[in-house]
């Protein structure tokens, strides 16, 4: 008889990989848990960024993790609650330790891996590279965001955008390093911010707060990101 106690163990610790259901030689659901979560989930994340069918897509990259932890709970959960009996007609294996337990989370690793990769090919297409929608000034940006930001949004998220402004603020942000803000309309306190792509990191560090700039980048809300400053 399977251990209900490594079962909750498994489903803890993967069960968006399918591991509980392996284990209890349920195959059809271990598939269908894993590649739901680690196939379908990421390939629809990479659709709606891909083709820009909502402006705003940050809620769905923390879904590709959420989702899955929320899984696990409930999954763990389910064994907790689940008398003796009920556990013991859950298990439709022959008594074996699948390989297949294993497999699922190698498995689960390397579409996470892949999936990942995939999305940021669309998160952050190449700056240098990119046709631009047309030029804006940072403090009509600012006006249009504060005024209508849904709107705003519709208009001009996820599209490459060059920007001109004064720098009011520089300072280093926990994930992409170095940045800067362009200053937005009176009384607006954040302006535009503008995040570097990797292979422009040290370009901030060129200019100084009352510096006029233009920089290129992708809008998102009242940043732009994957900038680079134009000469």
């Amino acid at each position: 008889m399977k251990s209900k106690k490594l079962s909750i163990v498994l489903a803890l610790l993967g069960g968006s990989a399918g591991a509980d259901r392996f284990y209890l030689g349920q195959k059809n659901a271990g598939w269908l848990t894993l590649l739901a979560f680690w196939l379908v989930l990421p390939g629809a994340i990479y659709g709606i960024i891909r083709f820009n069918l909502t402006p705003n897509w940050e809620p769905f990259l923390l879904a590709k993790y959420a989702l899955p932890i929320l899984f696990h709970m409930f999954a763990t959960g389910r064994y907790m609650v689940m008398n003796e009996r009920k556990f013991m007609s859950q298990d439709a294996s022959k008594g074996k330790f699948s390989p297949m337990v294993v497999g699922c989370l190698a498995l689960a690793v390397v579409l996470a891996i892949g999936g990942s990769r995939m999305i940021e090919t669309v998160k952050k297409p190449d700056i240098d590279t990119a046709s631009t929608s047309g030029t804006i000034d940072a403090v009509t940006l600012s006006q249009e965001f504060r005024k209508d930001e849904d709107a705003y949004r519709k208009k001009y998220d996820n599209k490459a955008f060059e920007v001109t402004g004064s720098v009011s603020e520089t300072g280093m942000d926990f994930e992409t390093g170095a940045y800067f803000a362009l200053q937005g309309m009176e009384g607006d306190p954040f302006g535009i911010k503008c995040l570097f792509a990797p292979n422009h990191q040290n370009e901030p560090e060129t200019v100084q707060v009352g510096s006029e700039v233009r920089v290129k980048g992708f809008i998102n809300g009242n940043k732009l990101e994957n900038c680079t400053i134009l000469k």
